[in-house]
């Protein structure tokens, strides 16, 4: 049963994350939106990479 306020594998993001995040987000947007195919493909694997590692469930495999 899931307990939703069980705080034991929770994730937090401070500001300095956040801000690493967006620039990552910000080349990778800019890769996939002005670059030719490849790039695109690139950045789609190296987004759904960071993703991932974000995602709990997903996390724990990783």
């Amino acid at each position: 049963m899931c307990n939703c306020n069980d705080s034991t594998n929770t994730t937090t993001m401070n500001t300095e994350d956040l801000k690493k995040l967006a620039i990552a987000g910000a080349i990778l947007f800019a890769a996939y939106k002005f670059g030719p195919s490849y790039a695109k493909a690139g950045a789609l694997a190296v987004a759904a990479g960071v993703i991932a590692k974000r995602v709990p469930y997903v996390k724990d495999v990783l």
